[in-house]
């Protein structure tokens, strides 16, 4: 059983970090290497001084907290976890979710250097199960799968609470793209790059975390306070990856709420380099449309049944 580094981002998590610890290491099916990675993205709750005193006396249990000086959002969070993390296995997750018994089980059956694992997802407060996620055309946002095997096991992308990866491929896929800052976009991203670079993502229905979304009005009035951020990063990773016929719904889906906020958020991406990235993509061995027709990820069938999900759980 090879040891398992287990990389957590936290911000102002409290006690909800302490019982996600505490599940991981009573839920091993045995005693084997297992490493916390702890970033702790500008918590003032110091949530993470109590952790050492949590894990006292468990057995081959590492625990490496880094500490960020200043809120760096997730992406980069996740980033500094990996670059500290020595298992040739990582399972990223966050501090609001809970393991089962035996969870390690399922990612010795199914791990494979080649791919990711995507975990199922359970809501902590309804009977929901989410089975990967599809991503949404022409947002590029994402949805839940609701249904296990929904693409013969496959699912476009994995959700941000439950994915394992081998050490090597993250690297060698260069990470969470930092310039997708805080939240949203990062791990649809990701995925999509894992995907065309040859890769696969495949759903473990027995491998079932659970976590606590925030209600639908906290969830909602987060969202509405990162609009801009969430707008340029979901334009810049459409200008990655989308053919030209599909960017432009994508421009006409956005510039249609604010067209203002539009031309001023794409003028700050084109600055920033957008072009000359999606250039460095678009020599992957496989390109975006593959992945439209493999996933069936066309305008009618994702963004038409996404808004109940996606607004609940995104």
């Amino acid at each position: 059983m090879a040891p398992i580094s287990i990389i957590i981002p936290v911000r102002n998590e409290g006690m909800r970090l302490i019982a996600t610890i505490r599940s991981i290491v009573a839920g091993r099916s045995c005693v084997f290497p297992l490493e916390f990675v702890i970033v702790d993205d500008a918590s003032s709750d110091g949530a993470c001084d109590a952790l050492n005193s949590q894990l006292s006396g468990e057995d081959d249990v590492r625990l490496v907290i880094r500490r960020l000086p200043e809120w760096s959002g997730i992406p980069f969070a996740r980033n500094r976890g990996a670059e500290l993390a020595t298992s040739p296995i990582y399972f990223i997750t966050d501090a609001n979710t809970l393991f089962p018994p035996q969870w390690d089980e399922p990612i010795w059956r199914h791990f494979d250097p080649r791919r990711m694992l995507a975990a199922t997802i359970i809501d902590m407060a309804s009977p929901f199960h989410g089975y990967g996620c599809q991503l949404l055309l022409p947002s590029m946002g994402v949805t839940w799968i609701p249904v296990p095997f929904a693409y013969g096991g496959q699912v476009p992308v994995s959700p941000c609470t439950g994915s394992v990866i081998d050490r090597a491929l993250f690297h060698h896929l260069g990470g969470y793209d930092e310039s997708l800052p805080v939240y949203g976009a990062a791990e649809p991203e990701f995925s999509v790059r894992l995907w065309l670079s040859g890769y696969e993502i495949v759903n473990v229905p027995e491998l079932q975390i659970r976590h606590r979304f925030r209600p639908r009005a906290e969830h909602d009035a987060y969202r509405d306070s990162i609009r801009t951020i969430l707008l340029r990063n979901y334009l810049r990773f459409a200008c990655y990856y989308l053919p030209l016929n599909r960017l432009e719904q994508t421009y006409t889906h956005y510039a249609s709420a604010s067209s203002q906020e539009f031309s001023a958020c794409m003028e700050e991406i084109v600055a920033q380099g957008v072009w000359a990235r999606r250039s460095e993509l678009s020599r992957l061995p496989y390109q975006f449309e593959w992945l439209v027709h493999r996933f069936g990820m066309d305008t009618a069938n994702t963004e038409a049944k996404a808004s109940k999900s996606h607004s609940r759980f995104g």
